[in-house]
């Protein structure tokens, strides 16, 4: 690292881990929103009967079910990047002895997959997947319904 201080990677460490937090807070938000759509439509939808006239909102229901699903996993895509430049970097802090051993950073990690053995193993990114592909699936239940109904 010819030339350049820990401070310059420790803020390029920084946008990395705030970016990464930015893209937890767009899923967050866009799931959010997802949730309270399908619930308002999906009260709209009972309300009328399950009526042929709800379906278009059935279809969009599973649209943005669908939508939800590529949209987690861009995020997720996004967000391993910046976790993973904040990961190179901080080896370069630790190589540059700005953050300690790394020993100690690999001991920590290994505790924290000896606390939770089987929870570990869960990807996060794969359980916000399935919640918009449920999303999906709910809008197409409901499209069957208005169908039967028709």
């Amino acid at each position: 690292m010819a030339g350049i201080s820990d401070e310059a990677i420790r803020a390029y460490w920084k946008e990395h881990r705030e970016q990464l937090r930015q893209c937890e807070t767009q899923r967050s938000t866009l799931t959010n929103l997802l949730i309270v759509i399908t619930a308002a439509l999906s009260a709209l939808i009972v309300q009328q009967h399950f009526s042929p006239y709800v379906i278009p909102l059935c279809i969009f229901i599973m649209l943005a079910g669908l939508y939800g699903a590529v949209a987690v996993s861009k995020y997720y895509e996004r967000a391993t990047y910046h976790l993973t430049q904040a990961r190179a970097l901080t080896r370069d802090l630790v190589e540059l002895g700005a953050l300690g051993s790394a020993e100690r950073l690999v001991q920590a990690r290994a505790d924290h997959y000896h606390a939770f053995p089987r929870l570990h193993r869960i990807r996060l990114h794969g359980l916000w997947v399935v919640l918009h592909l449920a999303i999906m699936i709910y809008g197409l239940t409901l499209l069957c319904l208005c169908l039967a109904n028709a």
